[in-house]
């Protein structure tokens, strides 16, 4: 699909030639995914678990101190990952809720979250690299 990027990358195409460029692009790809996944692994760190901290105070609707799967549903959402479905979101609240109560607290959400964040950025990155003509 063409984006806004698309007459750039098609012109850098024929400047570099084809493989060049796909080269060059796995590269940034590569580094881009790179970066993503270092800043996630700030979840330690003060900077981090305060991020962390925000992100289930926002997604925590009803303030209760839990997240249940329309919560997270609607976070994940939110933070653009418009791929996950009801499956995946099954997934991640079987994985995260660990005392089987149906809900996710503070300290389930801060031991899933990373993994969840690490995966879903990357994958949103190449959406939207997509989606604005990076990849044509």
């Amino acid at each position: 699909p063409d984006g806004i990027f698309s007459p750039a990358v098609r012109l850098a195409k024929k400047a570099m030639g084809e493989d060049r460029l796909i080269k060059f692009r796995a590269k940034v790809i590569a580094l881009h995914s790179d970066t993503i996944k270092s800043f996630v692994d700030t979840a330690d760190t003060k900077f981090g678990q305060g991020a962390l901290f925000t992100m289930f105070q926002l997604a925590d609707k009803d303030k209760n101190g839990t997240l249940d799967t329309n919560e997270v549903a609607e976070g994940l959402n939110k933070l653009g990952f418009s791929w996950m479905k009801e499956k995946q979101i099954s997934g991640i609240m079987k994985r995260a809720d660990k005392d089987d109560n149906g809900v996710i607290d503070y300290e389930e959400f801060v031991d899933e979250a990373p993994k969840t964040l690490k995966t879903n950025l990357v994958k949103l990155a190449k959406k939207n690299g997509g989606d604005l003509g990076f990849l044509s």
